[in-house]
Parts: C-alpha cells; sequence; structure tokens
C-alpha cells in the first residue's frame, strides 16, 4: 500500500506493535541508512544488498529512488525487514519514490525520517550527475557518507576531493572502491618488509597497473587503478605537479619526475570492471609484482631483490560482495586521512585527462 510520507511514521509504528506481540521481540535499531539509487534499474540490487547489511546490524533503511514524470508526487512504502523468512524482525524498510521535481523534496523528507540521536549514513549507489546539488544537500546531517568510485568517471575523482575538502570533519567519507584495494596494499608493503628491499625504492623508475575495463571504458584509467596510483604516489612522495599524459586505444603513460606509470586494458574473466589484473614496480635490478592468475581469485606474489632470493607465493583473495564492504564502512565510521590523501593525489594526477564536462545546467554555472 502507497503511503504518504506523513503516513510513514504511524505505519512503521503499528507494524512493530503488530509484531510485539506475536513475538514480543522489542524494536532494536542502531543507525539510520539512507540509500539514494541515482538509476531506477539499480533499485532491486539495493534493496537486496540492505536487507542483508541489516540482518547483521539492525537499521532503519531509506531507499530512495526518482523516475522522470510530469505528476509530480513523492510518496512511500514502509515494512520491516526480518532476519529471516518469517523470521525475527531488525529493522525498517522505508522506501521513497519521487516523480519529477519532487526529486527535490527527498532531503528534506530524509531527514525527517531519519531516528533522532542515532548516526545517519547517506550511500550514494552509481555515478554523481554533473550539474547537480542532490547529494550535496543530502550529507548535510550525515555522519558517514558511503560512495563506491569505481562506478564513476574519472572527472569524479575531482567531485569526491572537493567533497571531503568542504566536509571539515562533519561527516566520514568511505568509498567502497577503496575497501577493495586493502588487500593490494597490504600485498605491496609485504614487498618492503625488510630493508634491503626497501633502499630499492629509491631507485624506482616504472610502475604498471593493468586493470579490467568496463564495457566501451573511455577513461584513461578505471577510477580504481588511479586510486591505487595515488596511493602509491602519496605514500611514496612522488611528485604530482606536471604529470606528462600520453595514451592509446587500451593503454595510457604518465610521467611523474623520474617515474613511469603505465596503464593497460586486460579483460579478465570473472573480475570485475576496474578490479586489478596485475600491478609491478621495478626499481633498477629489484622487480616487485602482484599478477592475477587464470583463477581470478588467486594471485601471484613475487619479487626480485639483488643478493635476497624470495620465493614466489601464490595467495588465495576472496572477493568480498557489496554487503560485507557496506558493514565494514558502517562498523568504523570514521575519517580516513589516507582515502583523503590518496583522492586528492590521484585527482591532480588524472586532471589533465579526466573527462570535461560538455553541457551547462539552463542558465549556466552559478560561480
Amino acid at each position: 500500500m502507497r503511503l504518504s510520507v506523513d503516513q510513514v511514521e504511524r505505519e512503521v509504528a503499528r507494524l512493530w506493535e503488530e509484531e510485539a506481540k506475536r513475538s514480543g521481540t522489542a524494536r532494536v535499531e542502531l543507525l539510520t541508512l539512507v540509500a539514494l539509487v541515482s538509476e531506477p534499474p539499480l533499485l532491486e540490487r539495493v534493496q537486496a544488498v540492505v536487507t542483508e547489511v541489516v540482518r547483521r546490524l539492525p537499521s532503519r533503511t531509506i531507499v530512495a529512488v526518482w523516475r522522470e514524470g510530469t505528476a509530480v508526487s513523492i510518496t512511500a512504502d514502509a515494512e520491516l525487514h526480518h532476519a529471516s523468512p518469517g523470521g525475527l524482525p531488525c529493522g525498517d524498510a522505508i522506501t521513497l519514490e519521487a516523480i519529477g521535481e519532487a526529486r527535490e523534496w527527498l532531503p528534506g523528507n530524509a531527514d525527517r525520517l531519519a531516528l533522532s540521536d542515532m548516526p545517519v549514513c547517506i550511500w550514494w549507489v552509481g555515478d554523481l550527475p554533473d550539474h547537480d546539488d542532490l547529494f550535496d544537500r543530502m550529507v548535510v546531517n550525515a555522519d558517514v557518507v558511503i560512495v563506491n568510485s569505481q562506478e564513476m568517471d574519472l572527472r569524479d575523482l575531482g567531485k569526491l576531493t572537493s567533497i571531503c575538502t568542504r566536509s571539515r570533519g562533519r561527516y566520514a567519507l568511505a568509498d567502497l572502491a577503496w575497501a577493495r584495494l586493502r588487500w593490494v596494499q597490504d600485498l605491496v608493503a609485504r614487498f618492503f618488509d625488510d630493508e634491503p628491499a626497501r633502499a630499492c625504492l629509491t631507485g624506482l623508475q616504472r610502475i604498471d597497473i593493468a586493470f579490467s575495463p568496463r564495457e566501451g571504458e573511455k577513461d584513461a584509467a578505471s577510477t580504481r587503478s588511479c586510486l591505487l596510483l595515488g596511493w602509491l604516489v602519496h605514500v611514496l612522495k612522488l611528485p604530482t605537479d606536471a604529470p606528462q599524459w600520453r595514451r592509446g586505444d587500451t593503454w595510457a603513460e604518465v610521467q611523474l619526475g623520474n617515474v613511469l606509470t603505465r596503464f593497460e586494458q586486460r579483460p579478465h574473466r570473472g573480475v570485475r570492471p576496474g578490479g586489478l589484473v596485475r600491478l609491478a614496480l621495478e626499481c633498477g635490478t629489484a622487480r616487485f609484482e602482484i599478477q592475477r592468475t587464470e583463477d581470478p581469485q588467486a594471485y601471484q606474489w613475487s619479487r626480485e631483490v639483488p643478493g635476497m632470493q624470495t620465493p614466489a607465493q601464490i595467495l588465495r583473495v576472496l572477493s568480498l560482495d557489496e554487503p560485507t564492504l557496506l558493514l565494514r564502512c558502517l562498523e568504523r565510521p570514521k575519517r580516513d586521512p589516507l582515502l583523503e590523501k590518496s583522492l586528492a593525489v590521484a585527482w591532480r594526477i588524472v586532471r589533465p585527462v579526466a573527462p570535461r564536462l560538455s553541457n551547462q545546467p539552463p542558465g549556466g554555472l552559478d560561480l
């Protein structure tokens, strides 16, 4: 049954009262998770993810979707999440649907429906639209803001950097693509556990990053591989003031001081778009490499350091699903200075080759 927004709280209270009579369950909710679905085809995926998240972290979820139309309206559905079919309830499930210009009403209505005195998490699903302030208006009262930069274009790294700057510590930014890079960071750190290997970094000459491309990929590299480079450049303190780019159909190269980085599109069975296929660092006579094998969840980790013998290792890295990644972001709602620095560095590097905005909104830009 479709509800007006004013009817939602009464309907939720009624559902919990009925549940209390049936099972004696107490109402426990730890936060409000607001999922903003940028494209209607993503709605089913988002609803499945939040259902799984709430089973492990009791919450109120507000899933907001908008559609084109002239019948301007905003309506809602309200029900309870359950830990299993027919099982005990574990949160409120609210869906908001805005038609036409009613999309502009979503921030105020989501704010009204958020649980009082509880953390609020905003999860933007999909690409960030150009010339649009909905995201900025939604994060005003947020404690945590979650995105997936892999679903965005390279130019959105600049938007995310600006979001970090404007937050001034009011909310934490989390990125699911960044969370997927943690295992890579751990394996890279293992290369340099000992002093002889660390000493090789002074001779770093080349970085190779191969990634699985999106269909019809037009960017110089995937956002995730650029975020990886941003992290490497930040921790290695490489120069970023004058990146020099060269591009081909399926590759791109950027010169940062004395270090050349090459990005290469390399489709690989079972690998998500943007996923890492290979990372290699060449430091004179030393070489460090992470290479995905035919098994998409297995990697060969190897290094060649003068005067040292290190056998190559095959490591299995399980790909985390979206609910698990989202839970990790929700369970540790703190600012991540390393993410913010890596984003800013990545944006400085890719800005010369990031797509430009092709159209201005009606009336031009308000500068």
